[in-house]
């Protein structure tokens, strides 16, 4: 199977993808909701969608057109002015949180969905390493929710 496939809908701004590679997704990216439906169709394995929200727009569209192509998990990348219904992902990143933070939530959220916890030697080793990095203390920075769940640590810049 390899590596886990996410597929990164929107702007990079904050140069999340360079990070996903370098803990080793597979990531591929799409600008629209047309080529958002491309990739869906062309690769059914694709594990997570993460959405990139820009002020004053809106992933909803998007989020129902993968909810209904595909059971990959769903991560918002919140914009303060975004418009973006929340409940309907499976994690709400909020502007600024720290990339050790949001890698270890969205691995966390990957490895947790039906269909990818016994999983094949690329699964495991994602999750013996968190488990590596909360036994070496991991701090826990900032609050988070499930099923809707919600980081919100301290406020800065994209990070």
């Amino acid at each position: 199977m390899g590596s886990p496939t996410v597929l990164y809908c929107g702007a990079d701004d904050c140069l999340r993808i360079p990070v996903l590679r370098v803990a080793g997704f597979h990531v591929a990216g799409c600008a629209s909701v047309t080529e958002l439906a491309r990739h869906l169709d062309d690769d059914p394995a694709i594990a997570m969608v993460l959405f990139e929200e820009a002020r004053g727009h809106s992933a909803d569209a998007a989020q129902a057109l993968v909810r209904q192509r595909s059971t990959a998990a769903l991560v918002l990348f919140r914009h303060p002015a975004g418009g973006s219904s929340e409940r309907n992902f499976d994690l709400v990143i909020d502007p600024a949180t720290p990339p050790s933070f949001w890698l270890q939530r969205v691995s966390e959220v990957l490895l947790s969905r039906a269909g990818f916890s016994g999983a094949p030697a690329a699964w495991t080793q994602v999750a013996r390493s968190l488990e590596a990095r909360r036994r070496n203390g991991l701090p826990d920075e900032g609050s988070v929710r499930t099923r809707g769940y919600r980081i919100q640590p301290e406020k800065r810049r994209c990070t």
